[in-house]
């Protein structure tokens, strides 16, 4: 089988957790390092859940590299409401497992993995884009050397944690916007398209029956992933008659959905426009202006954004259980 050679950027997180995991789990993906970025919880502990998360997948050989501690140009905005204080709802893994971590740079990690790769390789940005700006900075004489960049963020019609911007994005605007500038091949998973990304209840009860480490530690945040610290709830509680607001127990996974993407793009529609970002703004910093209506007339090759703008949310849940379910002590010792 043919891989496809990845370099995977993440603040896990936990739905960066489930997206390598889902990454981890597939046989069609070369995982040729993973970086890590400060965003739903500081560059320590984002690293250190990459680390001890790659460990627990028995992935221990692929190399982990930091990257920096906040944006280009801003301060670094964080999501512990959410995500808690250690980016995993204070869920702990045994031990530390730190083995993995390079000496280098997330820009020095970038630019040998594509200097030594035979083709060129996909970047899989699922957290705020200022590591992958900082690399385009740096060394942009390998941009070339990058098949494309999938995103995780952006929005058309709603925002997250702002009326108008997606975390990803307000966390680091002037990124994104190097991003958009750059000419390389962008795909965005927007917000309009993830909150579809979601597990019913009852897919949540069945990863809780999974065995093995892996499943324990998904089911376990998932228990109370999308509700704010301190309030009742989680993706396996309803409230009767009210709105939650985790939208009635759903667990939305937007991360995972960028693998999926990656590896099942028939489940999934998408297309291309122009794009630009507002970086000013006093109430729309981290918008991002897409111009579906062809306002500007832009040809195909100045249109700068592939806008994924559906998915099949069952053939999504599927694919994330028989990720989960691949990490069961039986399968993985047969």
């Amino acid at each position: 089988m043919r891989q496809i050679p990845v370099l995977l950027d993440v603040d896990t997180g936990i739905d960066d957790a489930y997206a390598l995991i889902m990454a981890c789990a597939s046989e069609e993906l070369d995982i040729r390092a993973v970086t890590t970025a400060a965003g739903n919880a500081s560059l320590y502990h984002t690293t250190r859940n990459t680390c001890n998360l790659l460990h627990l997948l028995g992935r221990g050989d692929i190399p982990v590299s930091q990257g920096l501690p906040g944006p280009l140009q801003r301060p670094l905005l964080r999501a512990p409401e959410v995500h808690g204080e250690n980016g995993l709802r204070g869920y702990q893994f045994q031990g530390e497992h730190l083995e993995a971590l390079s000496p280098l740079t997330a820009q020095q990690q970038m630019a040998r993995v594509l200097t030594e790769s035979e083709e060129p390789v996909t970047i899989v940005a699922l957290g705020p884009a200022t590591n992958v700006a900082a690399f385009l900075q740096q060394y942009p004489e390998l941009k070339s050397r990058i098949r494309r960049i999938l995103f995780m963020g952006a929005s058309y019609r709603c925002g997250n944690p702002t009326i108008v911007s997606t975390f990803n994005v307000l966390v680091d605007p002037e990124a994104f916007d190097i991003l958009l500038k750059s000419g390389v091949e962008l795909h965005t998973l927007p917000l309009d398209t993830t909150r579809h990304a979601t597990l019913t209840p009852e897919e949540c009860r069945q990863i809780a029956g999974i065995s093995g480490p892996v499943a324990k530690m998904v089911s376990r945040t998932l228990a109370g992933y999308g509700d704010r610290i301190g309030q009742k709830g989680g993706c396996l509680a309803q409230k009767d008659g009210e709105r939650d607001w985790n939208r009635e127990g759903l667990a939305h996974l937007p991360d995972p959905a960028v693998v999926a993407y990656l590896l099942r793009p028939d489940y999934f529609t998408r297309q291309k426009y122009f794009c630009q970002v507002e970086c000013k703004g006093e109430l729309t910093t981290g918008f991002t202006v897409i111009d579906m209506e062809d306002y500007y007339g832009k040809s195909m090759e100045e249109r700068n954004l592939w806008y994924v703008d559906s998915i099949d949310r069952a053939g999504f849940a599927r694919l994330f259980l028989e990720s989960v379910r691949h990490f069961t002590p039986d399968l993985i010792n047969s």
